[in-house]
């Protein structure tokens, strides 16, 4: 094996010599530009895989802010699974994440306190669904009103209720257009938070 080994190499070093400096320099040329395509393919396959990955299977976010305290804290990493969301839905309780109306491609963490058919109803500053407070301390200065959700738009909520923006912020003329959220559609739902990834002594299931 080696004694065949030795003779290839031998018959190409005899070409190498028989090649002008033109030729051998048009082969160097022609050698750097093959590596040069081959690792152009390798990155274009690399990100597909990534973009694949993020689009239809999970993702990593990190908490910005402190809308859903105790349950995530500001800083923390959340493992994402987008493959989840587009198999089975949307359900009630569901930690997830998602876009707001006019917020382009931002992110926001929230948990799904009302699916389609709830009667959603705010009276006296409280928000009420099917008739239960979800914020009985709170004294939210908008209009009251009663709405039952459509059956693609769900009301999500922080976890700290009384220093949240989401779902509630709706149905008042005096909520400018930028700050309001309402129901928000399936479509802006990305994806389920699964686990706390980082820090370490936090690592663990969100429930």
């Amino acid at each position: 094996m080696k004694k065949k080994e030795a003779e290839q190499n031998a018959v190409a070093a005899e070409e190498q010599k028989e090649l002008t400096p033109e030729e051998q320099q048009a082969a160097r040329k022609a050698k750097f530009l093959k590596e040069i395509r081959e690792w152009v393919v390798a990155l274009v396959v690399a990100l597909v895989v990534v973009l694949f990955i993020r689009t239809f299977l999970f993702t990593i976010i990190r908490v910005d802010g402190h809308s859903m305290d105790y349950t995530l804290a500001d800083g923390e990493r959340m493992f994402v699974t987008i493959l989840d969301k587009k198999l089975f839905g949307v359900e009630r309780d569901d930690v997830v994440i998602c876009h707001f109306p006019g917020r382009g491609r931002t992110y926001f963490v929230k948990r799904v306190r009302g699916v389609p058919g709830d009667v959603i109803e705010r009276k006296d500053g409280v928000t009420y669904i099917n008739g239960e407070a979800i914020d009985p301390e709170s004294r939210y200065p908008y209009a009251d009103y009663t709405y039952t959700l459509g059956e693609d738009e769900y009301f999500c909520v922080g976890d700290n209720l009384y220093n949240s923006h989401d779902s509630r912020t709706w149905m008042d003329e005096h909520i400018s257009e930028e700050d309001v959220v309402g129901p928000l559609t399936e479509d802006m739902i990305v994806g389920k938070v699964r686990y706390v990834i980082w820090p370490l002594d936090e690592i663990g299931a969100v429930e």
